[in-house]
């Protein structure tokens, strides 16, 4: 997964992401470990990864994301309901999967990157979700 090595912050849009908390939802850990190295480069404030839904509703319990990056397919669960309960609470999720198509309702995303993909899609994608927050 080509996501290091690419100068991050100097991505088109990328400065707007400094500061903003986004929770990782990878089972994954390599394409997760992948994920909190470039947010963190942006400087965004990084909830997770975690590689569970239910650890995942226990954080965002107790932080607020803006922005959530959910692989749709874990371990041991899909992650459809977390997926309805995130757009409910007025998160913006961003679908990361290995998926042609995301297999849920864009009407409940506000983006999809598939794997893999460069830090530059993903920053795009975030950088839309963060603009449709406005």
């Amino acid at each position: 997964m080509p996501l290091t090595g690419e100068p991050h912050r100097k991505v088109s849009g990328a400065e707007a992401l400094k500061r903003v908390p986004v929770l990782v939802v990878e089972d994954a850990w390599h394409v997760a470990k992948a994920l909190n190295s470039i947010l963190e480069q942006l400087d965004m404030d990084v909830i997770g990864p975690t590689a569970t839904a239910s650890e995942a509703r226990r954080l965002v319990a107790k932080q607020r994301p803006r922005i959530a990056l959910v692989d749709i397919n874990l371990k041991q669960e899909m992650a459809y309901d977390l997926i309805e309960e995130l757009h409910g609470q007025g998160v913006q999720v961003i679908i990361v999967s290995g998926y042609a198509a995301p297999p849920v309702s864009v009407a409940k995303t506000a983006g999809f990157v598939q794997k893999p993909f460069s830090g530059k899609e993903l920053i795009t994608a975030m950088c839309a979700a963060l603009d449709r927050l406005h």
